[in-house]
Protein backbone atom coordinates (compact mmCIF):
# COMPACT_ATOMS: atom_id res chain seq x y z
CA UNK A 1 0.00 0.00 0.00
CA UNK A 2 1.47 3.34 -1.17
CA UNK A 3 2.27 5.97 1.42
CA UNK A 4 -0.20 8.99 1.53
CA UNK A 5 1.63 11.27 3.26
CA UNK A 6 3.80 13.69 1.34
CA UNK A 7 7.30 12.65 0.61
CA UNK A 8 9.79 14.73 2.85
CA UNK A 9 12.49 16.42 0.54
CA UNK A 10 15.95 15.05 0.06
CA UNK A 11 19.38 17.56 -0.51
CA UNK A 12 21.51 16.22 -3.40
CA UNK A 13 24.26 15.13 -0.74
CA UNK A 14 21.50 13.18 1.12
CA UNK A 15 20.26 11.49 -1.67
CA UNK A 16 23.57 10.44 -3.29
CA UNK A 17 24.57 9.46 0.31
CA UNK A 18 21.36 7.41 1.20
CA UNK A 19 21.49 5.74 -2.63
CA UNK A 20 25.24 4.64 -1.97
CA UNK A 21 24.03 3.51 1.62
CA UNK A 22 21.09 1.32 0.06
CA UNK A 23 23.60 -0.32 -2.86
CA UNK A 24 26.28 -1.13 0.25
CA UNK A 25 23.81 -2.78 2.22
CA UNK A 26 22.17 -4.81 -0.55
CA UNK A 27 26.21 -5.61 -1.76
CA UNK A 28 26.96 -6.07 1.98
CA UNK A 29 28.68 -9.86 1.63
CA UNK A 30 31.03 -7.91 -1.14
CA UNK A 31 32.54 -5.71 1.74
CA UNK A 32 31.98 -2.12 3.24
CA UNK A 33 31.19 -0.07 0.57
CA UNK A 34 31.90 3.52 1.06
CA UNK A 35 28.76 4.72 2.49
CA UNK A 36 28.48 2.48 4.80
CA UNK A 37 31.78 3.05 6.17
CA UNK A 38 30.77 6.55 6.65
CA UNK A 39 27.91 5.22 8.37
CA UNK A 40 30.16 3.52 10.72
CA UNK A 41 32.95 6.42 11.05
CA UNK A 42 29.78 8.58 12.35
CA UNK A 43 28.41 5.96 14.30
CA UNK A 44 24.80 6.50 13.04
CA UNK A 45 22.23 3.94 13.52
CA UNK A 46 21.32 1.79 10.46
CA UNK A 47 17.55 2.28 11.39
CA UNK A 48 17.63 6.11 11.45
CA UNK A 49 18.99 5.93 8.21
CA UNK A 50 16.08 3.16 7.14
CA UNK A 51 13.49 6.05 8.37
CA UNK A 52 14.74 8.53 6.14
CA UNK A 53 14.76 6.21 3.70
CA UNK A 54 11.12 5.25 4.17
CA UNK A 55 9.95 8.90 4.30
CA UNK A 56 11.63 9.90 1.50
CA UNK A 57 11.43 6.99 -1.31
CA UNK A 58 8.59 4.95 0.22
CA UNK A 59 7.91 2.35 -2.82
CA UNK A 60 10.18 -0.57 -2.31
CA UNK A 61 10.67 -1.37 -5.95
CA UNK A 62 12.13 1.82 -5.80
CA UNK A 63 14.60 0.36 -2.70
CA UNK A 64 15.36 -2.37 -4.83
CA UNK A 65 16.26 -0.66 -8.16
CA UNK A 66 18.94 1.38 -5.77
CA UNK A 67 19.92 -1.81 -3.88
CA UNK A 68 20.87 -3.41 -7.20
CA UNK A 69 22.41 -0.44 -8.81
CA UNK A 70 24.37 0.83 -9.90
CA UNK A 71 25.58 3.57 -7.36
CA UNK A 72 25.37 7.21 -8.27
CA UNK A 73 28.34 7.98 -9.51
CA UNK A 74 29.56 10.48 -7.61
CA UNK A 75 31.03 9.32 -4.55
CA UNK A 76 28.71 9.31 -0.94
CA UNK A 77 29.99 12.20 1.39
CA UNK A 78 28.39 12.46 5.00
CA UNK A 79 25.73 15.04 4.78
CA UNK A 80 24.58 15.29 8.15
CA UNK A 81 25.97 16.74 11.58
CA UNK A 82 25.33 14.85 14.92
CA UNK A 83 22.30 17.12 15.55
CA UNK A 84 21.18 17.66 11.95
CA UNK A 85 20.80 13.58 11.70
CA UNK A 86 18.76 13.58 14.75
CA UNK A 87 16.69 16.45 13.43
CA UNK A 88 16.00 14.99 10.00
CA UNK A 89 15.09 11.31 11.80
CA UNK A 90 12.44 13.58 13.44
CA UNK A 91 11.47 15.30 10.76
CA UNK A 92 11.14 11.77 8.78
CA UNK A 93 9.21 9.95 11.95
CA UNK A 94 6.57 13.04 11.73
CA UNK A 95 6.31 12.93 7.71
CA UNK A 96 5.74 8.81 8.43
CA UNK A 97 3.04 9.24 10.74
CA UNK A 98 1.48 12.64 9.17
CA UNK A 99 2.46 15.09 11.13
CA UNK A 100 3.23 18.11 10.08
CA UNK A 101 7.28 18.81 9.36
Amino acid sequence: MPNKHPLMKLSHDEEVFLRHWMYDEFHYREGLGPAKRLQIQHRAVPADLAILIAATLPDPSDQETAGFGPPPSEAPAWPWSEESLRSRVADARAALTGQKV
